[in-house]
């Protein structure tokens, strides 16, 4: 008996213990946990970017896209939604501007293919860029290098002055090319094709393909033609030739040369029936043949 009056006291003592720690505790408010943004809140303008940023002593990272951009779709559904990228936009002002639109903005950092990544600091001036899409570990990896200037231009240049090598000079004229740099990034390619012209270390053909782009964009039309032509036949039956093949035949449909655009495009899937860009030549040819109506009958 008395030791079941003994059990008995004991637990009504832990009922006390424990009533009054939950009442202790009831009142106590637990520390907020801090977290980061459940999504990417874009600016919407180059100056609400620049505002933002010089607000918050926070650096600026432009995604220049269009409408039309299928990559730049690609980083609507992927790399923004990635984590580790969402996470960065509470620590940079992540912006959207659609360089179709805003073409002041797309002109002052010479953007000319889509996406455009642009990091800034919060004057405005350029980090560095990346041209086209990245999945979010990589996207987050290469805007970490560029604020930590690793890979940047300056970094490249930094490093040849010490001695300059083909790849260095190919990082360079590459970097320059994106900046639309034109003469300083021939400058680099020139380096490249020269040192190594039987394409030993395997730059000097994007080096040339890569000058033959910049004629295309410059629309010095024939020019472009004449150096995608030096690709194909300096290495023929390499995928690099087929690179050039179908770029010729884009270059004929900028001219406005539909005849031209029609064979080539033709002649590239003849030449490379496995191409994967097969498809989008036969696309081509459809829109070539068949052009869409004009507004108004006009």
């Amino acid at each position: 008996m008395r030791k079941s009056l003994r059990i008995l006291t004991a637990l009504a003592g832990a009922l006390i213990i424990m009533s009054l720690v939950t009442l202790s505790g009831c009142g106590k408010k637990e520390a907020p946990v801090p977290i980061g943004p459940a999504k990417i809140d874009f600016a919407t303008s180059y100056d609400q970017a620049l505002k933002l940023a010089q607000e918050k002593n926070q650096k600026i990272l432009i995604d220049f896209y269009t409408d039309w951009c299928t990559w730049c779709k690609k980083l609507d559904t992927e790399t923004y939604v990635d984590t580790m990228v969402v996470s960065m936009s509470g620590n940079i002002v992540f912006t959207k501007i659609n360089a179709e639109v805003d073409t002041a903005t797309a002109r002052k950092y010479s953007v000319k293919a889509y996406p455009t990544i642009v990091l800034l600091n919060s004057d405005g001036t350029e980090i560095d860029r990346i041209a086209g899409f990245l999945p979010g570990p990589d996207f987050v990896e290469t805007v970490n290098n560029y604020l930590n200037d690793i890979q940047t231009l300056n970094y490249y240049l930094r490093m040849a002055a010490a001695g300059e090598t083909t790849e260095l000079n190919f990082r360079i004229g590459e970097k320059y090319q994106y900046r639309g740099m034109v003469a300083e990034a021939e400058n680099y390619y020139g380096k490249v094709i020269a040192a190594d012209p039987d394409n030993k270390e395997g730059r000097s053909d994007s080096a040339m393909m890569a000058l033959a782009e910049m004629k295309m964009q410059a629309k010095m039309y024939e020019e472009a033609i004449a150096r995608f032509a030096e690709v194909m036949k300096k290495f023929a039956g390499q995928s690099i030739a087929s690179d050039a093949e179908i770029m010729t035949a884009i270059v004929y449909r900028e001219k406005g040369d539909t005849a031209m655009a029609i064979k080539s495009f033709e002649g590239f899937i003849k030449n490379n029936p496995a191409s994967p860009d097969t498809a989008y030549a036969q696309k081509q040819i459809l829109k070539l043949k068949n052009p869409a109506p004009v507004e108004g009958g006009k």
